[in-house]
């Protein structure tokens, strides 16, 4: 094997690994997104129970 074609190897694989890493970053950040939707799905939720409930008891003691 020459010496060339070490450092081929050796640059493909570290063009390989910056790629993977590069990959995750993007994977860990659409997982924090969708993490946020969901929690902001849930506050909207109870807001909106939260409201219903309150109408109806409104609606009730008039």
């Amino acid at each position: 094997m020459s010496d060339d074609e070490k450092i081929r190897r050796a640059v493909r694989r570290t063009v390989g690994i910056a790629a993977l890493k590069r990959i995750r970053r993007i994977v860990d950040a659409d997982d924090a997104l969708e993490a946020a939707k969901r929690r902001w799905a849930r506050r909207l939720g109870i807001l909106f129970l939260l409201a219903a409930i309150l109408a109806l008891a409104w609606m009730l003691i008039r």
